[in-house]
């Protein structure tokens, strides 16, 4: 029952679907001034699960899902100025703005990662260090190809998104998912690492690709055209130092139309688990 309509009726002063929707354990903070409400409820593995709703003045916006840590059981919801305030019943807070608690960085997911929940609090502790919602870049913002990211500053970097660098013969774009300039500055001696090696980050991978989506009944034939056809194109760090690379099937043949193959690492370059992405 996540729907829109739940939310802007709440703001309009109707709340009768959303306490339905919070139920007798609920927390839920409706920010008329923000065009937000946020909501927490317990969840069946006796955590708490979060919804945020944003929305916009013309009826649009969106419901998106908050993950909590367990080491940060929120009692108490309220909003400051443009922040949210979550508080635990020892006084202790995190904020960030709508933008911010929707920003959603990127975890390798528990099943592949014994550290997952120490990933998740370090990203929700940090809420308001996150972008404070998509930005997308503008032309203005693109390095040229091949830059130096040793030439460029943290600061820069993060600002412009990405940048283009040369790795194993090839040009890679380089991102850090959810993270300002104090904390690419951080992660940026490990992306090196990560480039640097980089010949052994795509031959894992596009063998992981392979090995995670075959059915078993292929030739080695198939398995040395997919090998050769599938490439990396984007390298995201994660915030945790974990990692994901994208790749794309530049013979059409192995990946659905619109879509590409990733694969996430764990910082030693370890690969962990695929998807694919649209």
């Amino acid at each position: 029952m996540d729907d829109l309509e739940t939310f802007a009726s709440a703001l309009r002063g109707d709340d009768v679907r959303l306490r339905k929707f919070a139920g007798a354990y609920g927390l839920v903070c409706t920010a008329v001034e923000l065009s937000s409400v946020f909501v927490i409820r317990p969840a069946d593995d006796g955590g708490q699960r979060g919804t945020l709703a944003v929305v916009g003045a013309s009826g649009g916006g969106g419901v998106s899902k908050v993950r909590l840590p367990r080491s940060f059981p929120v009692r108490r919801i309220g909003y400051d100025g443009d922040y949210f305030v979550l508080t635990t019943n020892d006084g202790r807070e995190v904020r960030g703005t709508p933008g911010q608690f929707g920003a959603r960085p990127k975890i390798v997911t528990a099943e592949h990662n014994p550290a997952y929940e120490q990933h998740l609090e370090e990203a929700f502790l940090a809420t308001h260090l996150l972008p404070d919602g998509p930005r997308e870049p503008s032309v203005a913002d693109l390095p040229p190809p091949a830059t130096a990211w040793g030439e460029l500053p943290a600061d820069e970097i993060a600002r412009r998104q990405y940048v283009v660098v040369p790795a194993a013969r090839q040009d890679l774009s380089v991102s850090f998912d959810c993270a300002g300039p104090e904390k690419v500055a951080e992660l940026l001696p490990h992306a090196r690492e990560v480039v640097a090696e980089f010949g052994q980050v795509r031959r894992t991978g596009t063998e992981f690709l392979w090995d995670w989506g075959a059915n078993g009944d292929e030739s080695e034939e198939d398995r040395a055209g997919f090998l050769e056809a599938v490439a990396p194109t984007d390298l995201v760090v994660f915030r945790s130092g974990d990692f994901e690379v994208h790749f794309d099937d530049a013979s059409g043949r192995y990946f659905p139309d619109g879509y590409w193959g990733a694969v996430q690492y764990r910082r030693d370059m370890t690969p962990a688990s695929g998807t694919m992405e649209a």
